[in-house]
């Protein structure tokens, strides 16, 4: 098959460009946060990308003395939380005349050959436990005489929803079969590539994942590629209106514990984490994917019968998700109370209970005081009428 030529790979830079327009336009809209940019230069070669990222504010400037540019400080998070506690989606577009010893190894491709990746990778932890993690990156990587596509998407839930589950796979199938690419093959690929040996488990319900992949042209395999990313906010848009759903501090504790699993992904599999950091990457576009806040328990094990127990029953193992019968959906059925309490608006906090908040230092202290002060009045004026008998 003939190697695509650099105006080739020039036009699908300025298409991918557009995907991650298309994108943060969408989120930033529906989330009302706005996106904080930092456009880099690839220091090992040319080309560069811009990093595009939400998150909450951990950052404090400090401004210098004079006129000089100051400093960062890091504080405690500001609360409220945003929509997405955390979340990026950035470009790069990368050229060079050949690439370390370890990345061709990875790769299998000829040392000192010059070589062109291009793509787009996102990943966003939203703040509510009912919305789940999404992941997606397509890209495309010539060197030498050797070119392919690859990408893919999945979510990663903490309490799902069998329907949107299914809905997400449908609409990825339909996908597919638009532009006749084997969706089950990729599915099937998904599940076992975002699959934690450790913990032997999934990271999620999956989605579709491909690499080199080449179609049955150049073209043919950038249609797809490009039409994949136009399809994230469709695709995320299942699962976002679950974000007014109220949750409780222990689902939040769970929220954080299961993005445990994220992070060991990434930092012990993950392909793309691993070619970015062997080619000299940039290192804060691609670790800007970890969440901001994560917890890790030790021997945590789920109570049978609850809501993050329907998690590890159903939902943590490859399952056949357009096939499930109605037995099956039946079998799958959530427990009692699964889902929270809908609100007008998107719920970025847990709820707590009146006893609740009398468990918070700023609620409890000044009740306290003025519980105290009221005995202590009693006790006075009952102390006085005593002694005027």
């Amino acid at each position: 098959m003939s190697i695509p030529s650099n105006e080739q790979i020039d036009q699908l830079e300025r298409d991918f460009k557009l995907v991650q327009d298309h994108i943060c336009t969408f989120l930033a809209s529906f989330s009302g946060q706005s996106f904080e940019e930092t456009q880099w230069n690839y220091d090992k070669g040319e080309g560069g990308g811009r990093t595009r990222v939400l998150e909450v504010n951990r950052r404090r400037h400090v401004p210098s003395p004079g006129h000089g540019a100051g400093s960062w400080e890091l504080v405690e998070e500001r609360k409220p939380r945003p929509f997405f506690e955390k979340g990026a989606c950035n470009f790069s577009g990368i050229k060079g005349s050949n690439l370390p010893k370890s990345a061709v190894s990875a790769l299998q491709i000829p040392e000192n050959e010059p070589y062109r990746a291009t793509g787009i990778s996102l990943i966003f932890h939203p703040s509510n436990p009912y919305v789940p993690t999404v992941h997606m990156n397509i890209r495309c990587f010539v060197c030498g005489d050797k070119w392919w596509f690859g990408g893919g998407i999945d979510i990663t839930p903490y309490y799902p929803i069998l329907e949107q589950a299914i809905a997400f796979h449908t609409d990825l199938k339909q996908l597919c079969d638009a532009h006749d690419t084997p969706y089950l093959e990729w599915k099937k690929w998904c599940d076992s590539y975002f699959f934690l040996p450790h913990r032997k488990e999934t990271r999620g319900i999956g989605g579709i994942f491909y690499d080199h992949y080449q179609g049955n042209s150049f073209e043919h395999a950038r249609e797809f590629t490009i039409a994949l990313g136009r399809r994230f906010n469709d695709l995320y848009t299942i699962f976002l209106p679950n974000c007014t759903m109220s949750f409780t501090k222990q689902q939040r504790e769970f929220q954080l514990y299961r993005r445990g699993r994220y992070v060991e992904f990434n930092l012990a599999y993950d392909r793309g984490t691993k070619f970015g950091l062997m080619s000299d990457g940039r290192t804060e576009s691609i670790l800007v994917s970890l969440p901001a806040t994560v917890h890790w328990a030790y021997e945590y094990k789920p109570p049978k019968g609850t809501r993050e127990d329907y998690l590890y029953k159903y939902f943590l193992q490859p399952q056949n998700w357009l096939t499930l019968t109605g037995e099956d959906k039946d079998l799958m059925a959530p427990p009692p109370n699964y889902l929270g309490k809908e609100n007008s608006h998107a719920v970025t906090m847990p709820a707590y209970g009146i006893l609740s908040a009398f468990k918070c230092p700023y609620i409890l202290g000044p009740t306290t005081f003025v519980l105290g002060a009221l005995i202590a009045v009693a006790f006075v004026k009952n102390i006085t009428s005593l002694t005027r008998r």
